[in-house]
């Protein structure tokens, strides 16, 4: 009678939220022009049509993780465009390719429902099909015909080549604006492999979504800026793009010869001369401060006209074009095509694909190695098949031979032969089954544990020019019983203080789910959902920890299983963690000194700049490291291979796809390029290709790596699916794997400094 009067009044409760809050059937839009990648977080509009009585105050959106089970994301206020329709702007992860996405409006913009109904009252909606989580994605901001011919050069053995998203900025200013659909945020931007920007659209982009490319580069993405006549503008306009230029533009000079341009993009077919006619080029105002690498350059130096310029831009890097390849004569140009690539570095990775053709791009990654290796605990494994195989055939051998002589054997003192009491099999059966599941359990226990265990992996980088801090950590949980889980993540107390650098860049952390890529079982791009004993919704920000993306409540788990989550955290710090003299020298090796100012000390550390490595070793508080002195550096891609000498012989050591050392697997991720790719593992980067500094080190930078201790405070709190007892603690993460990489500018040389070292920027007293 409960249970009914309880049901009435869902239905009745569901009646009067529908009458409050109708149907609207709102628009959405959904990632770079509806081109979404499943696992990747995406940019999510909700738009509602221009009545005002019509719009809720705010909404939320449930979508799927790869298990099928829906999560609900934070609520978000609607707002009025640009156009006066009315839309709210979220950020989600699609775990599944089906595209089902549930709008939820909710009475407050702090995303309390009253009403309790979750997911039944929300209005389900469809999405166009996501792209693959394996493909690439390039995006365009502008109208350039070369990205898309650019990509058909950067195809690969198995056909596959970078999804190509252009979008037109200076067709949408007039309405709502791309900020609407691009995002922005840097998260909103996650679904790109490279942005490509030109230098026209700039002034019709809204400011904000540059700055969240801006954030994105600057957390380790990679930009391609094309502005040559318009790159005097961009440098008056003050936006972000701004900082996208080698340094203030001084005036427009003309470009009297396209020799080194057809050289450095090596076309098949020359400019027209005659076209050159009125094209101008930027002058900076001190070429010789330029940071970076001039690629391409007009005249005897590279400091007479700089043509294209890579320079690292915190974590990630710009590439500046100082031509404009969407405006005649280089828009038809075929040499254009090659240039993107160039700027790109794609034909020299695609020129590294794996070992004879073994990468497979469709499943298994270093992302999902890392994964298999977060995914153990000690004394946690698969049972034994021969510990299966011999309880099968014991329960078998009790059901019929042993309990079939016991029952029916024959009376030896009866002449006529006859059976036993019959009563014997009402014992034998129940204690048979009995001792056959006792056996199950007990062996269940000996090898699944009984606790709680966590297990987690991250990555520490700190860009010492800018104080930015990254950090991702990825974490396991294994649970003995059916529970559901609050998590919560932020910045490790009393290790380097993590703050807001200004309003436009916060301290910002996310937790969410960590899954497998590709069509396998638990993939994102699986047929089916894996199917999973404690199916249950669950969402962000319900928990006593705040309302947050960095909050998750409820998440179910089942009985002797586990589940992955992955975190990352962005900030600044204003405390240098290294003092650093290091000068980059003739011959690609750096001279001079570094001294490590973090509270504590820094295990197994090497110095890596161009193709060289530095051995360190332990740097404590306070310790020093000379460049110049010692044995000298020996090669990077021979460490990372760890490459062995056999004779006269090198020997190459093939990496191992069953590597289970965590900071090997996160080592290799993050110089998966300079250890030679997947020529080198036979495996693509997946999602932590993000993480990889390979680009850096060519340029005027040096990134010293080491382990330390975590940075990423993960607390859990478990509640029983059977009780509202909640004392059971989920321990602390101990001895996490944690990689800590500081990318360290070196000093520019100044011929009017005397002594061995020169000035470093500001980072010594």
């Amino acid at each position: 009678m409960t249970a009914l009067l309880m049901a009435l009044a869902v239905v009745l409760m569901a009646d009067a939220v529908a009458a409050d809050m109708p149907d609207l059937r709102p628009d959405l839009r959904v990632g770079f022009d509806g081109v979404y990648r499943t696992g990747s977080w995406t940019p999510l509009t909700v738009e509602f049509p221009a009545s005002p009585e019509n719009a809720p105050p705010a909404v939320c959106v449930w979508v799927e993780d790869p298990d099928g089970q829906y999560v609900r994301s934070i609520a978000a206020p609607v707002e009025i465009g640009a156009d006066g329709r009315r839309a709210a702007r979220l950020t989600v992860r699609f775990g599944r390719p089906s595209g089902r996405v549930l709008v939820e409006a909710v009475r407050g913009a702090d995303g309390d429902d009253a009403s309790g109904l979750g997911r039944r009252a929300a209005t389900p909606q469809s999405l166009p099909t996501p792209v693959s989580a394996t493909d690439t994605i390039m995006l365009v901001l502008g109208d350039l015909p070369a990205a898309e011919r650019a990509s058909r050069l950067l195809a690969q053995d198995d056909g596959s080549r970078p999804r190509v998203v252009a979008i037109n900025a200076r067709s949408d200013a007039a309405g709502a604006g791309e900020g609407w659909a691009l995002g922005r945020t840097a998260r909103d931007f996650d679904g790109a492999d490279s942005i490509v920007v030109c230098g026209r659209a700039v002034a019709a982009i809204d400011p904000t979504t540059l700055r969240g490319v801006d954030d994105w580069v600057r957390q380790g993405g990679q930009l391609i800026f094309v502005a040559g006549m318009t790159a005097i503008d961009v440098d008056r306009g003050g936006s972000a793009a701004a900082g996208w230029l080698p340094g203030p533009v001084a005036k427009l000079v003309p470009l009297r010869r396209g020799n080194a341009i057809e050289t450095y993009a090596r076309a098949s077919r020359p400019l027209d001369k005659g076209a050159l006619t009125g094209l101008e080029m930027p002058l900076f105002k001190n070429p010789q401060a330029i940071e970076g690498s001039v690629e391409a350059f007009e005249g005897r130096g590279a400091a007479d006209l700089p043509l294209v310029v890579r320079r690292a831009h915190g974590l990630g890097t710009v590439v500046w074009a100082g031509v404009d390849i969407d405006q005649p004569p280089f828009r038809d140009w075929s040499g254009s095509d090659s240039l993107l690539v160039e700027m790109l570095r794609g034909r020299r990775a695609a020129q590294g694909a794996g070992r004879a053709g073994e990468t497979d791009r469709g499943s298994f990654d270093l992302a999902g190695q890392l994964r298999q290796a977060v995914d153990r605990f000690p004394g946690v494994a698969p049972i034994p098949f021969e510990v299966i195989a011999g309880l099968g055939i014991l329960y078998v051998a009790c059901l019929y031979p042993l309990d079939w002589w016991l029952v029916s054997g024959r009376r030896r003192d009866s002449p006529a032969g006859g059976l036993r009491s019959s009563w014997l099999a009402w014992l034998s059966l129940p204690l048979v089954v009995a001792a056959s599941s006792g056996l199950a359990w007990a062996a269940g226990q000996r090898f699944k544990g009984t606790d709680w265990q966590t297990s987690a992996a991250s990555f520490v980088d700190l860009d010492l020019g800018s104080g930015l801090v990254r950090v991702a950590s990825f974490a396991g949980i294994w649970s003995p019983a059916n529970a559901r889980l609050n998590l919560a993540v932020g910045p490790e107390a009393g290790r380097l203080p993590i703050t807001a650098d200004d309003a436009a860049r916060p301290v910002d952390a996310a937790v969410s789910w960590f899954a497998n890529c590709g069509r396998g079982i638990g993939g994102t791009d699986a047929a089916a959902a894996h199917p999973s004993l404690a199916a249950s919704d669950y969402e962000y920000g319900r928990s006593g920890y705040g309302r947050s993306p960095a909050v998750l409540d409820g998440v179910p788990i089942a009985a002797s299983s586990s589940r992955l989550f992955e975190a990352e955290i962005t900030g600044h710090t204003a405390i240098p963690a290294v003092e650093s003299t290091l000068v980059r020298e003739g011959q690609g090796t750096l001279r001079g000194v570094l001294t490590s100012r973090l509270p504590f000390p820094l295990e197994g550390c090497a110095l890596a700049h161009a193709g060289w490595l530095y051995e360190v070793g332990t740097l404590g508080p306070g310790q020093s490291f000379d460049a110049g002195g010692g044995r000298g550096p020996r090669s990077l891609a021979g460490a990372l291979t760890r490459r062995t000498q056999n004779k006269d012989r090198e020997v190459n050591v093939r990496w191992d796809v069953a590597e289970k050392e965590l900071v090997r697997i996160l080592e290799i991720a993050g110089f998966h390029a300079a250890a030679g790719g997947s020529g080198y593992t036979s495996l693509e980067s997946g999602r932590l290709g993000r993480f990889d500094l390979s680009p850096l080190l060519p340029l005027d930078r040096a990134v010293l790596v080491g382990r330390g201790p975590a940075m990423v405070d993960w607390r859990c709190q478990p509640q029983s699916l059977a009780d509202t007892n909640t004392s059971a603690r989920v321990p602390p993460m101990p001895g996490q794997a944690s990689l800590w990489r500081i990318v360290i500018p070196l000093v520019r040389p100044v011929a009017a400094v005397s002594g061995p070292t020169a000035p470093s920027n500001g980072l010594l007293p």
